[in-house]
């Protein structure tokens, strides 16, 4: 087994290990026949379901987060959300909201969060071992139509 197999069977193992469970939606955007017509937005494929650690963002002083968050692109209040490096979360046209907890069993509330326009995937030797994407917590309740 090669280094970067090694590495990311570990990383998977990490997310066994810590990870919450995630529904991740995929959504495409419509505009009506003018500029400043309502954007509907709507499901496109069904749920995808995996596993991934969510942590805060890091406030140590000089960080690459806390640039970000200087830089206007973060805020304080956004998230951390370590995924394998193997799943396609990006597209031209898409939106992707993230569901944070199963809801089975559970105690803590699943909350939605929206991804944020970048994300970094870390891959050696063409083989992807994971993918760092910033989210942030969509409104109360009510954001997201039969939503909780």
């Amino acid at each position: 087994m090669s280094n970067s197999s090694r590495l990311s069977v570990g990383f998977q193992e990490i997310i066994k290990r810590t990870g919450t469970q995630i529904r991740v939606q995929y959504f495409t955007s419509t505009i009506g026949s003018v500029y400043d017509d309502d954007v509907t937005w709507t499901q496109s494929g069904g749920n995808l379901w995996t596993s991934g650690v969510v942590l805060p963002l890091s406030t140590q002083r000089g960080s690459s987060e806390s640039i970000l968050v200087e830089q206007g692109k973060l805020i304080n209040d956004d998230r951390r959300l370590f995924l394998h490096g193997s799943l396609i979360l990006t597209g031209s046209e898409m939106t992707v909201t993230i569901r944070v907890g199963s809801g089975v069993g559970s105690s803590a509330p699943m909350e939605n969060y929206s991804m944020l326009d970048f994300d970094i995937r870390n891959d050696i030797s063409n083989t992807p071992i994971y993918r760092k994407v910033f989210i942030r917590r969509i409104g109360g309740t009510g954001s997201l139509l039969g939503e909780a």
